[in-house]
């Protein structure tokens, strides 16, 4: 199967779901497009937080330890 990205208008979201499903798809997930402004301060925010980590304020975590947890 082939994943798809789409920007569709709210009154839509159904009727194309429905479409989808009809074809034989699935819709993986639904959510509503990202603001310019919330994209960026959710940059500042983890920009902020890999400061913190740097200059040792806070605790980081490796890559090891997200693919090991359960």
């Amino acid at each position: 199967m082939t994943t798809i990205t789409a920007n569709i208008p709210d009154n839509l979201k159904g009727k194309v779901k429905k479409f989808i499903e009809e074809l034989g798809g699935e819709v993986i997930s639904e959510s509503k497009s990202s603001t310019k402004k919330a994209v960026l301060k959710e940059l500042e925010e983890a920009f902020a937080e890999a400061k913190e980590i740097k200059d040792g304020k806070k605790k980081g975590i490796t890559l090891e330890q997200i693919l090991l947890a359960e």
